[in-house]
């Protein structure tokens, strides 16, 4: 099976810009995972190796190139996880737990456990955090960040950190999740207005807005490193390539830097913060937030 798909890599990374889920389609899925949360980790740390094992789901750790993440197959009534330690880097790293996260989705989902089943959809590899823009891959990453990010737990905690990334490296360390999904959840639930851009070395990726950025009407942000000021923290990240993972730059900038439709004179040309940080060989993400706290 691994063998099949190692043609796919580019077909599978294809990014569908601005797919998101509907509004009742992202509250069920969130309710379903965080219901399994609490029933298998109510005061805890959720694990999702222990869920797969308690689902007599096989797993094994391999290395298969650069072609997926993941990969939940079904064959003679079984369900088996393949999990690639060449993206993954180790088995319980922040990646590999977000990526068994992941495949329980596919699990867990009534739509894709019952495709795979009955065989009305083949196997295929999974690129999870949300790099891929297929429909069931952005579903299975949303079952993952509500499984090991459950809402409340995450406000509460936010709620005792600091503003922008500092927090989010500190949430994620709680839940043993990476910066890119804890990001994207924190603007998820609107801790702060905020901005979420993520850089590959082949430029822009994907942004994710919070809702209170959306409604203020700041949208459209930059989307080619050519554009980003040399000595901002995204441009000296990007330049630094995969070197020091993990480093983290914050400075001052404003609306007009990253928002090309609002000029220098515009009421609209908030002061921000902008801050960046590493992921290595994924790339840098950038995460802005109004200085003042709101638009």
């Amino acid at each position: 099976m691994i063998e099949k798909w190692q043609n796919e890599k580019l077909r599978m990374t294809i990014r569908v810009r601005g797919f998101r889920l509907s509004p009742i389609r992202e509250q069920d899925i969130a309710e379903l995972a965080e219901a399994i949360a609490e029933e298998y980790f109510p005061a805890s740390r959720v694990e999702p190796s222990e869920i797969i094992k308690a689902k007599g789901i096989s797993i094994s750790f391999g290395l298969y190139g650069d072609y997926f993440d993941g990969l939940l197959e079904h064959r003679n009534g079984r369900f088996h996880i393949f999990a690639n330690l060449h993206r993954l880097e180790s088995i319980d790293s922040p990646r590999a737990r977000f990526t068994l996260g992941h495949e329980l989705g596919h699990y867990f989902i009534d739509e894709h456990r019952n495709a795979l089943a009955m065989g009305l959809a083949p196997s295929h590899p999974s690129i999870c955090e949300y790099e891929s823009g297929l429909p069931v891959e952005r579903e299975a990453d949303h079952f993952a960040s509500s499984l090991l990010m459950p809402s409340k737990r995450f406000r509460k905690l936010a709620e005792k950190t600091p503003l922008g990334l500092e927090g989010i490296l500190t949430i994620a360390d709680e839940f043993r999740t990476s910066v890119t999904s804890t990001a994207i959840k924190y603007a998820r639930l609107d801790i702060v207005p905020c901005a979420v851009i993520k850089w590959s070395k082949e430029g822009y990726a994907w942004k994710w807005l919070s809702t209170e950025t959306f409604r203020a009407r700041y949208r459209k942000t930059i989307e080619s490193a050519d554009r980003l000021p040399s000595e901002s923290p995204t441009a000296r990240l990007l330049t630094a390539g995969n070197a020091n993972p993990g480093n983290l730059l914050s400075s001052g900038t404003t609306a007009s830097v990253w928002f090309p439709f609002i000029k220098e004179q515009s009421s609209q040309n908030a002061i921000l913060i902008e801050q960046a940080i590493s992921l290595g060989r994924f790339g840098v993400l950038t995460f802005l937030y109004p200085e003042a706290g709101n638009y």
